[in-house]
């Protein structure tokens, strides 16, 4: 074609052979990209199935602790479902000498009881090497994971105590720190849960570590067997718990508690009354509060959170009362706000009470003011009832009276409740592992009364006088009356008070021991009442009698003990011995004016250590501490610490106790010294409270309600004397997670 161009390719010899080394040059390029394509899809598979056995690993090793956990409660509570009995001891104080016989116990029953699950393990069973037991080859289930532990006593073989760990909180803050100087004792147990999953060449493992404390506690700032009567101006920091179970009865509350902000202004007053309607339809977990971030809480109510006057995410009684007397709403309430005519006492012991609340070196503690930083609670710490909700409310809630249209129990619960994170404010039904009670004869006190080893009379002398004194003292309504002798200016060094003394002691100091006598054989129904007398001398019930160690007594007061202490300082601790029966008539001891309980010289270094566990250990004895009359008077104080164990306790005015009140006797009607259904009226009361709220012995007083405060301490260990299980604790600040 004339002018036409054609476009041809032209090969040549060079050009023969250039496809297919292109082709190949691709072909090895998508090649390698294929391989390395199938390499990170197969290291992806390798890395999540890693990752998935790590996680199932870790997950089963601490499903493995918290049944190791399980079990060691077991052990050392007792259950009679797996055969165990508990590990008890008299000991108040547990040493490395004490913890390696109570391990060798506890091992022992705990290899023995995981002995028993060995339907549910594949290997070996649990065996010891020297004290340390180890326990292999549990599955967590069908084809799952499969864990072991071993227990381990400190001070470990190879351990540094001086690493960087235990520089740390809790190993830092122990007396001496830990270190290599000064390592974990056998008080101590390592547990450490090994897991692993995987076939058997490439199994993945992973372990949990935490470390253990064989210790003997009562965890409890108030424990009783009897109603628990908790007034205004009382705070308590720590658990509480009641066995008390005739709610049925009028009066027959568990635990009857007002709120510290009531009857300071009528506006305030009806604020709390709605509120508390509010906390009886709203209210699911028994705080006290309504939770804004609940949905349960806030129901029915518009834009609650306007009532949150503190802003804490809560609505309590202490909003209500911010917003009532914040006149500045600098979110604090001084005492100018509260009490602008500064003649109000009990404003002003209201602000002492909150502001001096908790640990001295405590941000804002005593600073004059009200606010965030003393933390308010009226309980700060967990509340245990034994008896059932429905059966309270049924009963003595009931606004009708028994058997009528049933109440609210908030009606007679008042203020707030913080427990700790993860714990339950209020808990009905509570089993007696939770609220364990201890009986008369758990108390053994033949130590203390060996070293009361000096006379009674010769410290004493003559007495100075003799007085006539109502019992209580200065009650408004007394039930008996005594002639007392006076003993003044007494200096008294471990001494044994006879029974039948029924002295008054005025400002007198006792060292050492003070162990008070009585006879334990007093269950006589009439032990209370022979030889009671009215206030002019006659007979009360002339022609009761009494039989004591098989001896018939018109008269008990010489078998028993009668006390009242005023104005005294006592440098050590008060024992009395334990009777059989809680006979509040006849073995009282009664506490007035400027009670100081201090322990310093001439006392050595280890009897300040003992004394301090427990400075009242008064079992079945009644106690009145503080004053009926006078809760303003600055002189009216007492101070207690340690583990204070009574058979019932009245504290009113200004009052003190750092650890824990234990109170022994269990109300029950018709039977010892309660006659007919009034067992609602054998109380532990802390504060004021009226003779209609079922307190027989006091009115309010006129001017003030006093400060009580009651601080559990966890760090003060038991008295001697008291049987008590062990416990091994976990101290979860210790928790290390590791591989193999």
């Amino acid at each position: 074609m004339t002018g036409s161009k054609k476009f041809a390719i032209h090969t040549t010899n060079r050009d023969r052979g250039a496809a297919a080394v292109l082709a190949m040059m691709f072909l090895v390029i998508f090649s390698s990209l294929a391989a390395a394509m199938a390499i990170v899809s197969q290291g992806n598979l390798t890395t999540a199935d890693s990752s998935l056995k790590i996680n199932r690993s870790l997950a089963a090793a601490e499903t493995g602790m918290r049944f190791m956990i399980y079990r060691l409660n077991q052990v050392t509570q007792g259950d009679a479902t797996a055969g165990t009995a508990g590990i008890k001891i008299r000991e108040g104080e547990i040493d490395a000498a004490l913890a390696d016989t109570l391990w060798t116990d506890a091992r022992t029953q705990l290899r023995d009881l995981l002995a028993a699950d060995f339907q549910y393990q594949q290997g070996n069973p649990p065996y010891e090497v020297g004290t340390t037991l180890i326990v292999q080859d549990i599955p967590v289930g069908p084809g799952q994971p499969q864990f072991g532990a071993t227990f381990e006593p400190h001070p470990l073989a190879n351990e540094d105590y001086d690493n960087a760990i235990y520089s740390r909180s809790p190993y830092s803050d122990m007396d001496p720190p830990v270190s290599n100087l000064a390592p974990l004792d056998s008080r101590w147990i390592r547990i450490t849960v090994t897991a692993g999953d995987g076939p058997v060449g490439s199994r993945i493992f992973r372990s949990v570590s935490i470390d253990f404390q064989i210790e003997k506690k009562i965890r409890f700032a108030v424990l009783s067997k009897s109603r628990i009567m908790i007034g205004r101006n009382v705070m308590i920091d720590g658990p509480v718990g009641s066995t008390f179970l005739e709610t049925n009865l009028e009066n027959g509350h568990p635990i009857q508690m007002e709120s510290d902000f009531r009857l300071l202004d009528p506006a305030l007053d009806a604020d709390l009354d709605l509120f508390r309607n509010t906390l009886v339809t709203n209210d699911t977990d028994g705080d006290n509060r309504i939770n804004l971030a609940s949905s349960a809480e806030i129901s029915g109510m518009t834009d609650p959170a306007q009532f949150d006057y503190d802003q804490n995410g809560y609505i309590d009684g202490y909003d209500f009362f911010m917003a009532h007397f914040d006149a500045n709403a600098d979110l604090q309430v001084s005492l100018v706000e509260l009490d602008p005519t500064t003649t109000d006492v009990n404003r002003q012991q209201l602000l002492k009470l909150i502001d001096n609340f908790g640990i001295p070196s405590r941000q804002g503690y005593g600073d004059g003011v009200i606010d965030e930083y003393d933390r308010y609670a009226k309980i700060r710490g967990e509340v245990y009832i034994t008896a059932d909700k429905q059966g309270w409310e049924d009963g003595a809630a009931d606004p009708d009276g028994p058997g009528g249209v049933a109440g609210a129990y908030q009606d007679y619960f008042e203020g707030s409740v913080h427990p700790d994170f993860g714990e339950d404010a209020l808990t009905f039904n509570a089993d007696t592992d939770s609220v364990h009670q201890f009986e008369p004869s758990d108390f053994n006190v033949s130590s203390f009364r060996a070293m009361a080893s000096n006379d009674f009379a010769a410290q004493a002398g003559a007495s100075s006088s003799t007085v006539t004194e109502q019992v209580p003292f200065g009650a408004a309504y007394p039930y008996e009356y005594y002639d007392r002798p006076v003993y003044e200016n007494k200096t008294f060094d471990n001494v044994l008070i006879p029974k039948g003394t029924n002295a008054l002691f005025r400002n007198c100091t006792f060292v050492g021991v003070t162990y008070i006598d009585t006879d334990v054989d007093n269950i006589d129904s009439n032990f209370n009442y022979a030889g009671m007398q009215e206030a002019d001398g006659t007979l009360k019930h002339p022609g009761r009698t009494a039989w004591v160690q098989g001896v018939e007594l018109s008269d008990t007061k010489p078998v028993a003990n009668n006390i009242r202490f005023d104005d005294c300082t006592f440098n050590g601790s008060i024992v009395t011995q334990s009777p059989n029966e809680y006979t509040h008539v006849r073995n009282k001891l009664s506490f007035t004016g400027t009670t100081r309980f201090i322990l310093e010289s001439p006392l050595t270094s280890d009897e300040i250590k003992l004394f301090r566990r427990s400075t009242l250990l008064a079992p079945h004895f009644s106690v009145e501490m503080g004053t009926f009359i006078a809760p303003e008077d600055s002189l009216e104080t007492v101070e207690l610490s340690g583990t204070i164990v009574t058979g019932l306790l009245d504290m009113r005015g200004q009052v003190k106790i750092v650890g824990t009140l234990l109170t022994t006797f269990e109300p029950v009607s018709n039977t010892g010294p309660v006659l007919g259904d009034t067992s609602p009226q054998f109380n532990t009361t802390l504060g004021y409270f009226s003779k209609a709220s079922g307190d027989l012995e006091s009115e309010i007083p006129g001017s003030g309600l006093g400060v009580i405060q009651v601080r559990y301490d966890p760090t003060l260990p038991l008295p001697d004397g008291i049987l008590g299980n062990i416990d091994i604790t976990p101290s979860l600040a210790t928790y290390r997670e590791g591989g193999l």
